[in-house]
């Protein structure tokens, strides 16, 4: 009785080995084709993130306009837009700010949204038009890539610019923390 259950028990390892190894042999083709299908899926779902207008770019680099980089927290510096709502946060460590988090705070209305879907290999961008309260107005163009890494370009009336480089994510799976707006 033992030999038989230990013959039945070495033939089931057998037998799941030589199906994980046949699972684990995909052509070249097919890797291929598996690949381009989970880029497909990762882009539909930005665009959908996008469309929906309720996202956040978590910043973990941000470079001024001399294109020298800094690494900030991603917690209090972001770019956040919830429907016509925005909000633009730029705040350093061990600094007093206008804002309670070493920066800036900037709340105010989106006036224009236009996504620009990527042709065949090509991020999506979108450019929007922020107008803050009080303080002017700014333009954003913003880059995604299809691992959700994002760039937003935010340019001011005066010439002044500033580059948010992080994570784009929905408002859900976000735990930013935001400051004191100016007005």
């Amino acid at each position: 009785m033992r030999t038989l259950v230990l013959c039945l028990c070495i033939l089931t390892i057998s037998v799941d080995i030589s199906v994980a190894q046949e699972k684990k042999k995909l052509s070249k083709k097919e890797k291929k084709e598996l690949k381009k299908e989970l880029e497909l899926e990762k882009r539909k779902a930005i665009m959908e993130l996008l469309l929906s207008q309720e996202w956040i770019i978590e910043a973990h680099t941000v470079y001024d306009k001399h294109n020298q980089s800094y690494q900030i927290s991603p917690t209090t510096n972001f770019v956040c837009i919830k429907g016509e709502d925005g909000i633009i946060q730029l705040g350093f460590d061990g600094l007093i700010g206008w804002n309670g988090v070493g920066g800036i705070t900037l709340d105010g209305k989106v006036t224009s949204y236009k996504i620009i879907e990527g042709k065949k290999n090509n991020n999506p961008s979108i450019n929007l038009r922020f107008q803050g309260r009080g303080v002017g107005s700014a333009n954003i163009n913003i880059t995604v890539n299809s691992s959700s890494q994002a760039n937003a370009k935010v340019s001011g009336d005066f010439g002044d610019r500033v580059t948010f480089s992080g994570v784009l994510k929905s408002k859900d799976e976000s735990a930013v923390y935001k400051g004191q707006s100016l007005f």
